[in-house]
Formats: structure tokens, sequence, C-alpha cells
């Protein structure tokens, strides 16, 4: 019992993380969010390019994929 409730707490943490970084969208340079209607057509994308500049546009939602790039150190 105590085992299936640690679980079902643990679970829900971990959403509830998944969540609100889905909110907050990239935290770092070489993050992208694409946000996805429930047809899987694109509707937006947010990502912090290399420089650090952000970048954003469209409907952010609760579908997404996260990606990474490799951003090159100044030389």
């Amino acid at each position: 019992m105590r085992k299936t409730l640690a679980l079902g707490l643990g679970l829900a943490a971990f959403a509830a993380v998944g969540a609100a970084v889905a909110a907050i969208g990239p935290t770092g340079p070489g993050q992208i969010y694409t946000y996805y209607d429930d047809n899987g057509a694109v509707v937006g994308r947010s990502s912090i390019h290399c420089d650090g500049t952000p970048e954003a546009w469209g409907k952010f939602t609760k579908n997404y994929d996260v990606g990474y790039y490799l951003c090159d150190p100044e030389p």
C-alpha cells in the first residue's frame, strides 16, 4: 500500500514538473519547444538561440516536443 502511494505521488510530482516546464518553455541556449494541436499540426514554437536571444510564435499547447541543438563555444 505504501509503495503504491509513494509511486502515485512520485508520478504526480513528475507530471506537475513536466507541465510547469511546458508552460515555461526553453530555459537556456540550445533548447527548442514545438507545440502541436490535437491533430498534430504545428501551432507554435519557442526557442532560445545560441546567442541568448529568445524567439516565440504561435500558440502554446499541452502537446509539445522538446528539442536540443549544440551551441559552438565562442572562439
